[in-house]
């Protein structure tokens, strides 16, 4: 795989896991656990600048106490990180060679692949709300889904993706009506 395409991988993690862009460019391999299937989100990192110029801050923890979790990986996407991991020389799960991301040269490199790829401008945190659609169009409970994504509570996941629940009733609404007519 070309370093290109490993440092890209983290937006297919992101659609698989929901996770926000600090806490996929602080994983380390370590917190990957391919026997158990798990990926273990401890901490995060952001973008600094400072009188050196910019640089990475990481963080002993993520963006709150609740964002400290540990998500199932999917089947799916275990076959990809376990070549992913054959092949890296970094201790980033996702790196550019070797080294650790910024935040903000991995938005730059979305905006880029986007504008390739000819769709809209979207920012990474999309992808994050993609997941949790997703994850509720396929049944997924409200309580499950906030503790993937790391909300404190249910009330946050359903505040943020009450959308996705309404074109779920419609969708249920619309199965009712044809059952009735």
């Amino acid at each position: 795989m070309s370093d290109k395409r490993q440092k890209m991988f983290g937006i297919v993690l992101c659609l698989y896991t929901g996770l926000r862009i600090g806490e996929l460019l602080a994983l380390e391999w370590t917190d990957v656990d391919f026997d158990k299937n798990m990926l273990y989100v401890n901490k995060s990192c952001h973008y600094g600048k400072g009188e050196n110029g910019s640089y990475i801050r990481f963080t002993e923890t993520p963006k709150t106490g609740s964002s400290i979790r540990e998500i199932p990986l999917p089947k799916q996407i275990i076959s990809r990180l376990k070549k992913l991991r054959k092949e890296s020389s970094s201790k980033y799960v996702i790196s550019d060679n070797g080294q650790a991301v910024t935040v903000r040269s991995y938005q730059r490199s979305f905006e880029l692949l986007l504008k390739k790829l000819n769709i809209s401008h979207r920012g990474f945190h999309a992808l994050r709300h993609t997941f949790a659609t997703r994850a509720v169009e396929c049944g997924v409970d409200i309580k499950t889904l906030s503790e993937i994504l790391g909300h404190k509570n249910p009330t946050i996941t359903l505040n943020h993706y009450a959308h996705s629940l309404l074109e779920h009733k419609r969708e249920v609404m619309n199965k009712l009506g044809k059952m009735l007519d």
